[in-house]
């Protein structure tokens, strides 16, 4: 805990909503981005076609006016009359069509090129009509259509670069000024909704949880948004000028396994893991209560999910079965039964986590070098197979196939392959499965591909879904702030 003594005097701006953020946005450019903060804030920069509703999480349209689908593989896109990018400029079909086309042009090497090559063709048979026609029948494409809008001069450059660093586009803000720490947003006056409920928006980055927390106290914020660990939240529950806010969160915290390797590749081990971490007293104590034990990564409520059978409840005696029978008894003396490397972020509250599931490990006979890295270097080794168990958070799942990128046997990262299948997990059915989720229209029968998708990872277990957090926002008690359920920033705008 913090005290309270050292805070500094209170440096409220009147004229702009001052967002308190633990990382920076890496990158702005709505065509590369993957870090999380860069995919938020760049939307709020950029517009799309559709985008997702911040309180449903249903697909709603955005420059559209609407999107119809005419057919499995044709789909036809009516957009909003009137339109206009930041700096003035129309934006018509021609910016749509460029747009795509751009994403995957090889020279532009956007990461989400694959997502687009199943597009055939694009006809426009006025401005303000975009007709789609696809290779063959994809359900995704309508949450596929959220790729932002670029003007057509910067379809095929990249944006927000050191020689380019105020990006044009149609969200609701505009870009004033970007230096290491600080983004600063006005609104953008030509903006197809109106006037963003906060018109000027101000970025400032702390990474230290403690400090975040502190400036916030001191008056220098006004919103945290899931940037306060849960064990400082009460210095705000006790002061007058916060309030702390929640929805329940859609994001997952879970253990990944490297299902390759020697001490993990049988089940039993991976499953002897699940059964020896006591996760309602984690949620408990680390949350305090501000999260909720899940076996899958689609979030309750959605149309997909399903609760996977049978629930895995705290269990160390089976878990020490399961070592056993495995092949890995409790030796004589204060040997442990194995020995496991536990990667994850240098965030101060994960390695929190991460050290407390090592010292339930213990007690079954685990003993768990827990190994913090740059989020950077981690992923990167995570791609090259250099682990053994890592502690990461996997973001919104909105669209359930976004459930293959992670599973899908032709995820595994590589040379040739594109996917965050870092398990290297292999499971035929499971793969058809995904296929037949990506083709089906029909939602009923997605869902049952899905429900049986979350079935067999709830079984083999290449991943252990841990809780999902709720998403919790420090804000002071005047704002009007409402908590998006996707955890992005739409609701700054609308």
């Amino acid at each position: 805990m913090i005290g309270l003594g050292c805070t500094e005097p209170e440096v409220h701006d009147p004229n702009a909503l001052v967002v308190m953020l633990p990382r920076d946005a890496e990158q702005l450019d709505p065509r590369f981005v993957s870090d999380p903060y860069g995919l938020r804030i760049s939307r709020l920069l950029f517009a799309s076609l559709v985008t997702i509703d911040p309180r449903t999480l249903e697909v709603i349209p955005d420059l559209a006016e609407s999107v119809t689908a005419v057919s499995p593989t044709r789909f036809e896109v009516r957009l909003r009359d009137g339109l206009r990018f930041s700096d003035g400029s129309p934006l018509d079909a021609r910016d749509v069509v460029a747009t795509f086309e751009g994403v995957v042009d090889p020279r532009l090497r956007s990461r989400y090129a694959h997502t687009y090559r199943r597009i055939a063709e694009m006809r426009v048979p006025d401005p303000r009509t975009i007709v789609f026609i696809l290779r063959e029948p994809h359900a995704t494409f309508l949450t596929d259509l959220e790729l932002p809008i670029v003007r057509s001069e910067d379809a095929f450059r990249r944006v927000a670069t050191p020689d380019n660093p105020l990006p044009i586009g149609a969200g609701p803000f505009r870009l004033l000024k970007r230096e290491p720490g600080v983004l600063e947003l006005t609104a953008n006056p030509h903006w197809h909704r109106g006037t963003p409920k906060y018109p000027n928006l101000r970025f400032v980055v702390i990474r230290d949880d403690n400090t975040r927390a502190l400036r916030m106290l001191a008056g220098q914020g006004d919103l945290a948004i899931a940037s306060i660990p849960p064990l400082l939240l009460p210095l705000f529950r006790d002061d007058p000028r916060f309030e702390t806010r929640r929805v329940a969160g859609i994001s997952t915290m879970y253990l990944g396994f490297h299902t390759a390797s020697s001490k993990l590749d049988d089940v039993r081990v991976r499953r002897a893991i699940g059964y020896a971490i006591d996760r309602d007293l984690l949620v408990r104590a680390k949350y305090d209560g501000l999260a909720r034990v899940t076996d899958s990564w689609i979030p309750q409520g959605h149309w997909a999910h399903v609760d996977t059978a049978p629930p895995r409840p705290f269990d160390p005696d089976k878990a020490r079965l399961l070592l056993d029978a495995a092949g890995f008894p409790d030796p004589p003396g204060s040997e442990p039964r194995m020995r496991l490397v536990l990667r994850t972020t240098s965030e101060r509250f994960r390695q929190s986590v991460a050290r407390a599931i090592a010292a339930m490990l213990r007690e079954v006979g685990i003993e768990v070098d827990v190994r913090p890295s740059e989020a950077a270097t981690l992923i990167s080794d995570l791609n090259r197979g250099r682990f053994e168990i890592t502690l990461l958070q996997v973001p919104e799942v909105i669209e359930p196939h976004v459930l293959s990128w992670f599973f899908d046997s032709s995820r595994i990262p590589g040379s040739e392959n594109e996917g965050a299948n870092r398990w290297r997990y292999r499971n035929e059915e499971l793969d058809g499965l995904f296929e037949v989720g990506r083709t089906q229209v029909d939602r009923q029968r997605r869902r049952s591909a899905y429900a049986r998708v979350q079935n067999i990872l709830a079984r083999d277990l290449p991943v252990l879904p841990l809780w999902q957090p709720d998403t919790v926002a420090v804000v002071r008690r005047e704002s009007s702030f409402e908590v998006p359920r996707d955890g992005r920033f739409g609701t700054l705008a609308f």
